[in-house]
């Protein structure tokens, strides 16, 4: 599914050339892990909709990163808590997400009990902003914490919680059934968090 030769899209400098490589490689890509997690996201009280990234404002750079949403709404995900996977220039990302446009956010995310978050496996990772891949930490009580208090000092600060895969990992190295069964664990880590969130709405 997902190979080391999906990074060289990346290599491309020019806005047409990486749209189109990210249309014709990487997209059938997520639709296909979409269709993969259709099982554990029936699991719902609601359908959850896939807006694969269509990177419409971008008129002179390319897109650092690419990706596709998964949200209950079927007109959009970034004012609603939902799954994110994609691709930077050097790794897969599977997050779950609540952006600043969040529809009340800070309520939202009191509604997520701290234990379910202290359940998750200890190789996941929290960060405070979609748009930069260093800003993710080893998810831990403190760094949780700090997340949280970003939320009320920083106004634009974001919520994640998930995990990455390095380019040269094992990831990349596994077959398709392999990382299938690895992304799908990530969400169905997830998915207490995720059903907390749906039910503040």
């Amino acid at each position: 599914m997902y190979q080391d030769s999906d990074f060289q899209i990346w290599d491309d400098q020019t806005l047409p050339g990486r749209l189109g490589k990210i249309r014709t490689i990487l997209d059938p890509k997520f639709l296909a892990t979409v269709a993969d997690l259709q099982a554990v996201l029936a699991e719902l009280d609601r359908p959850i909709y896939p807006h694969v990234a269509l990177h419409r404002r971008r008129t002179k750079n390319p897109p650092p990163d690419s990706w596709v949403a998964l949200s209950a709404s079927k007109r959009g995900y970034k004012k609603l808590p939902h799954f994110e996977i994609g691709l930077w220039d050097d790794r897969l990302y599977v997050w779950l997400v609540v952006l600043e446009e969040a529809t009340n956010r800070l309520a939202v995310l009191d509604r997520v009990p701290a234990a379910l978050v202290a359940a998750l496996p200890t190789d996941f990772e929290c960060a405070n902003d979609h748009t930069d891949k260093l800003a993710t930490q080893p998810l831990t009580p403190v760094s949780y914490q700090r997340l949280l208090d970003d939320q009320q000092i920083q106004r634009h600060a974001e919520w994640l919680l998930g995990r990455d895969f390095q380019r040269g990992s094992a990831f990349f190295t596994g077959s398709a059934e392999e990382q299938a069964a690895t992304i799908r664990e990530t969400v169905v880590a997830l998915m207490p968090i995720y059903q907390a969130l749906l039910e503040s709405e």
